[in-house]
């Protein structure tokens, strides 16, 4: 099996998805655009879904594999964080289309009791929710984060409000939106103290 064969069909997927729905585009179509017989798709894939979550996820363990080296390089803790959010957040604005795919498939995978694209991606979505943990461990151990919730709650919640900027609030500006915006709302709240009153002088 050729790994630049390979590639050509993940690429040539890709570039259909980017116009059309999963389910209007068959492994015939996604064969003749990668200039291959679609037998030799079932060489590399099992299924249609197989192949958009190989295309999908290329290249996740490695980004995860270099969030885990951060972790442990001695940056300031924030400089640290923010650098992983922003190659989280590069590494899925390329791959946009392929994961709505995954994300509305996963969806009709779970009404339909199989959760089986799903199920995959939370498996392999754990890497990087680790690797984000652990350098929260870090800011915990240097008393920039708080340590009466574990990291992996934390990681979560991080996790949670960069899907909610890429996906939810894409039609924003960016300048109300970006990373370091993120960043900055999760390590320092969105509540406004008060000032503090002098007490009133006794006339």
């Amino acid at each position: 099996m050729s790994p630049d064969k390979k590639q050509r069909i993940m690429k040539a997927a890709e570039q259909l998805f980017h116009t059309r729905r999963f389910h209007e585009t068959t492994l015939d179509e996604i064969a003749k655009a990668a200039d291959v017989g679609k037998g030799t798709i079932y060489l590399y894939f099992t299924d249609k879904e197989d192949l958009i979550f190989q295309a999908a996820v290329e290249g996740f363990d490695k980004m995860c594999l270099q969030l885990q080296e951060n972790a442990a390089q001695g940056e300031a803790f924030r400089e640290r964080l923010l650098r992983t959010c922003e190659n989280i957040s590069i590494f899925f604005r390329a791959r946009r289309p392929l994961f709505r795919i995954i994300l509305s498939e996963g969806d009709r995978d779970m009404e339909n009791g199989s959760g089986g694209l799903q199920r995959r991606w939370r498996e392999r979505r754990k890497n990087m929710s680790d690797a984000v943990a652990a350098i929260l461990s870090r800011g915990m151990a240097a008393g920039e984060i708080r340590t009466d919730v574990p990291t992996g709650i934390l990681a979560e919640y991080l996790l949670g409000m960069l899907r909610t900027r890429s996906w939810e609030l894409e039609d924003w500006p960016e300048a109300q939106r970006s990373v370091a915006g993120v960043v900055d709302l999760f390590l320092n709240g969105a509540g406004s103290r008060a000032p503090e009153r002098k007490p009133a002088k006794e006339t």
